[in-house]
């Protein structure tokens, strides 16, 4: 491919231009294109900012397309952050492209196995619930029904509610899989995708997978020119790759958690919903040592109550920390000696059982046909003992390295469940080993990647630039919107500092400032927090006078993202209160949303163990936590935010931010620069409502 192509599709008169009637030719869409070319031309590593209404998955699948087609050998991977613009891509934006070049090479979607149904594990449950799967109003026939219709098998596609311990019992697991000997292997979902992946020239998957995949090679000594849970690849186009840290961190972390291993073990000792026998009775009737049930029963319960007692020892250290995650470093170790006693205990009890549960199969006689049971107990027990080598890991005091040991609880309805966990201190090592240093091309892409510092935050988190002879091509490619007139940014200066026990004087200025705005604006409002409970509180303090004032109010945690995301854009006089996930990936372009109001500025909680963790390694070698991470964090995560305004070129609005640091405090000038420029008057608190309204309809 040549710069002359890249012309040829994005210049003027271009060739989307001929085929797209809405399409506006755009100067930073036909620069990046042609940096996206250089980058697989020069086998080189990319950072590049393409700003909201760029169009930058057009810039980079056209080059995609043109190598897919002129080396057929090679294979291009594109990763995005969430499945719903995986398969946007997939779906919408790739066949369009090919459209209108008039090209077309095989694509794929690649997503994780256990996004499909498991047809074998389908017709065991359904052969253990018989009675059940012939009710038409179970969702165990609707499911059957489905299976028969259904062309991807995703569970994504599921026309109606599922609950998750049927998806838990019939979705696909590459532990119990069987593979080619399963009897279903031909009409596998799954594997049907893996062999279309296999053939396609562009694979569409996300960062999960990608880290999954990266992982398994990394740790198998196995290149990308051969298989393994993505196909051989060479390039690879990483979107959305603001959130590479974040997305790669959680993937790399060790994990015990409590409510997984009492999950585990009702798997091998409990009936479920659908099966009138547990796994060991079902087993139990053909061992050849009889006695030894009651003896992995008895292992069962002891490693039950060692379970619960390091519950409460966990509880405890929680309740004294309000129910915080807590960062354990060095210097507690001494303080740890009852937390070491109880999580020995477990890894021995759950060791002991492991080992109860691999002689017992060993003195098993069980037919052929319960292969498939046997595998499942093998696995049930692999998994308690992995989980439990976290532990005793923990407890290794002398070996601790760069990493970061904390403490977790996360709240299940009416109860807790703990988690003791060992996250990597920098993932930037393992990005540069396992991914950059081992692939020809690698493009990074976002709408928030550059703080006006040339890519240096962000490349400094994944690792970027690696190696000073590996071409490090950048771009930053500002969005084509008319943000002087079409955005005005209001930051009254009067407002209070946020306070950090969420005083009530706080709250009521939030509340009746929020609720104030949004009637200027008669709704069309996404109000963005961060914290859930700041967010009940104010919208308990508001929802009465929404329902006087006929606007309808949705708020997180009372519907499912997309069913919340929907009903906003539908009804485009609602409004919209949410907290982290939403601050991204929201696009709701028109009249729907002309007003963003960011209640407080979103730097990560100082409470968050590893985020806590990179600060204070930056302190100890001589640098800022503050200003080199935690102030670049929020700077970016509040570009994210103020993104979600402007969507189209005929989008209006405003954004207002009630943080009054962003104008009272030195850092808040270097935060406003980040953002694109606005019309952005100077204003207090009582003056909102009129500059709202004049602005919007005056």
């Amino acid at each position: 491919m040549t710069k002359l192509d890249i012309d040829r599709i994005f210049d003027k008169e271009g060739l989307l231009e001929q085929h797209f009637p809405s399409y506006e030719y755009r100067e930073g869409q036909l620069l990046m294109a042609e940096l996206v070319r250089q980058s697989y031309e020069k086998g080189a590593v990319a950072a590049i900012e393409a700003g909201t209404g760029i169009g930058k998955s057009f810039a980079y699948l056209a080059v995609a397309l043109y190598h897919a087609m002129q080396s057929p050998d090679e294979r291009t991977v594109i990763a995005t952050s969430t499945i719903n613009l995986q398969r946007q891509l997939y779906e919408k934006d790739i066949p369009m492209l090919f459209s209108f070049l008039g090209m077309n090479c095989k694509i794929a979607l690649a997503v994780g196995r256990g996004n499909y149904v498991c047809i074998n594990r389908f017709v065991q449950t359904r052969e253990e619930a018989s009675l059940l799967s012939q009710d038409p109003n179970s969702e165990l026939y609707q499911m059957g029904q489905w299976i028969k219709q259904t062309e991807s098998g995703l569970f994504a596609d599921v026309p109606f509610r599922l609950s998750s311990e049927l998806r838990s019992d019939i979705c696909c697991d590459g532990d119990l899989c069987p593979n080619h000997q399963c009897a279903y292997f031909r009409e596998c979902f799954f594997f049907k995708a893996k062999a279309k992946a296999k053939e396609a020239k562009i694979v569409v998957s996300n960062h999960h997978l990608l880290f999954t995949d990266a992982q398994s090679r990394f740790l198998n000594g196995i290149d990308y020119d051969e298989e393994m849970i993505l196909p051989p690849f060479n390039r690879l186009i990483i979107d959305e790759a603001h959130n590479i840290e974040a997305n790669a961190t959680e993937y790399f972390t060790d994990e015990y958690d409590s409510q997984e291993m009492l999950r585990q073990i009702g798997r091998i000792q409990k009936n479920g919903r659908y099966s009138s026998k547990s796994l060991l009775e079902q087993l139990g009737e053909y061992s050849t040592e009889p006695d030894l049930i009651d003896r992995i029963q008895d292992d069962i319960h002891l490693l039950m109550q060692e379970v619960g007692t390091l519950d409460q020892y966990l509880l405890g250290v929680f309740q004294k920390n309000d129910f915080q995650p807590v960062l354990i470093k060095t210097e507690h170790q001494g303080r740890l000696t009852e937390f070491v006693q109880s999580a020995t205990k477990v890894s021995q009890a759950s060791g002991r059982l492991a080992a109860k549960i691999n002689t017992f199969l060993e003195h098993n006689k069980a037919p052929e046909e319960l292969d498939g049971k046997i595998n499942e107990l093998k696995v049930r027990g692999s998994r308690i003992a992995l989980m439990s080598e976290v532990l005793s890991k923990f407890c290794n005091f002398p070996v601790w390295q760069d990493e970061v040991h904390w403490f977790n609880a996360e709240a299940h309805r009416s109860s807790r469940s703990v988690q003791v966990r060992i996250t990597p201190l920098s993932i930037a090592p393992l990005l540069v080993d396992a991914v950059f240093s081992k692939l020809q091309t690698v493009v990074c892409t976002s709408a928030t990647l550059d703080l006006n510092d040339e890519f240096a935050f962000w490349g400094s988190r994944v690792g970027l630039p690696y190696d000073q002879e590996r071409p490090f091509l950048k771009g930053t490619y500002l969005s084509p919107f008319d943000y002087p007139n079409r955005v005005m940014l209001l930051t009254p200066s009067d407002a209070p500092l946020p306070a950090k026990d969420i005083e009530d004087a706080y709250v009521q200025y939030l509340s009746s400032t929020i609720l104030n705005a949004v009637l200027s604006s008669g709704g069309g409002a996404l109000v963005l927090f961060t914290s859930y409970a700041m967010l009940k509180r104010v919208k308990a303090q508001v929802e009465q006078q929404f329902g006087k004032e006929n606007l309808t109010l949705l708020a997180q945690g009372e519907l499912d993202r997309y069913s919340l995301l929907s009903s906003f854009i539908a009804d485009k006089d609602s409004t919209l209160f949410a907290t982290s996930s939403f601050w991204e990936g929201v696009d709701a372009p028109g009249d729907t949303l002309r007003l963003v109001i960011i209640a407080k500025l979103p730097f990560t909680v100082p409470s968050d163990p590893v985020f806590k963790a990179r600060c204070e390694a930056i302190d100890k070698m001589g640098g800022s936590g503050f200003y080199q991470l935690a102030l670049q964090s929020a700077t970016m995560k509040l570009k994210q935010g103020f993104g979600r305004l402007l969507r189209s070129t005929s989008d209006r609005g405003v954004v207002l931010i009630l943080d009054s640091r962003v104008v009272s405090k030195n850092y808040g000038v270097y935060m406003l620069r980040a953002l694109p420029e606005s019309y952005h008057p100077e204003t207090m608190s009582q003056g909102l409502c009129d500059k709202i309204e004049n602005f919007l309809y005056g």
